[in-house]
């Protein structure tokens, strides 16, 4: 399951690309050689929160972090290996200059309708923050190059995809917050029992240092982390997957 509706995640428009989503689901099955085969879902946050909530859920969740999901969520199934490294972003058209903050302080924010925005959020609940939503990141970089919003929060792999499809004489910056918002973006795997959960492990280890996954998101400037020789990344193959690093039975933190 894929909840990131937006490039890069999936395709949209005239895109002739895949997606990173179905790229990875696609090398992953390659891993599995024909023992399992997964499919690709793409479905809205809110029903794969439910889904990861009930106990009976068989599958596997793309591109998380455990602190991205609600309790009941997070105590399902395991996490695997790093499959890449994201940030979250303050992307402005104007300098901004965020030592702290408090330099947010009387700026307007492009939110997406439904996001939770934790570090901003008491700012925005004093009114020291404004706050204006659009439906997704393509319409909030559009209201952002006309001026009628000041700054936006977008992940660093968002930002990359959908930067192609606003149509902006100026250019955006991007800036980390004074704290990075690093994101260690992994998969959570719960399959039917123990053995075929740690066989989806295995090939998720395998597609994520392999060569294949590094180029997918080389396009977008992103990479992954704790691959033992990322100039000769393993094949995504069955044997030498099962070959990879032990995989802990539960990561509480990205």
């Amino acid at each position: 399951m894929n909840s990131y509706g937006q490039p890069p995640f999936v395709p949209i428009g005239t895109e002739r690309t895949a997606g990173l989503a179905r790229t990875f689901v696609e090398l992953l099955n390659q891993a599995l050689d024909g023992r399992k085969k997964l499919h690709l879902d793409n479905v809205p946050r809110r029903r794969l929160e439910l889904a990861l909530s009930d106990r009976a859920f068989s599958g596997v969740a793309l591109f998380l972090a455990p602190e991205f999901l609600v309790p009941a969520a997070q105590q399902l199934g395991t996490w695997s290996e790093p499959v890449m490294v994201d940030e979250n972003l303050i992307v402005s058209v104007r300098p901004l200059n965020v030592s702290s903050l408090d330099n947010l302080n009387g700026l307007k924010l492009g939110g997406i309708a439904g996001h939770v925005y934790r570090l901003l959020g008491p700012a925005i609940a004093d009114g020291k923050v404004f706050r204006e939503d659009a439906q997704d990141h393509i319409s909030n970089l559009g209201k952002l190059c006309l001026g009628r919003v000041d700054f936006v929060v977008i992940s660093k792999s968002e930002l990359a995809g959908t930067r192609p499809h606003v149509s902006c004489p100026v250019s955006f910056r991007s800036t980390s917050f004074p704290e990075p918002q690093v994101v260690v973006r992994r998969v959570l795997v719960q399959m039917l029992n123990d053995d075929s959960s740690k066989e989806v492990l295995d090939a998720v280890a395998a597609v994520a240092c392999s060569q294949p996954w590094i180029q997918a998101l080389a396009q977008y400037g992103l990479s992954t982390v704790g691959c033992r020789n990322t100039e000769r990344p393993p094949d995504p193959s069955p044997e030498k997957g099962r070959k990879g690093r032990p995989h802990p039975k539960q990561v509480k933190r990205s």
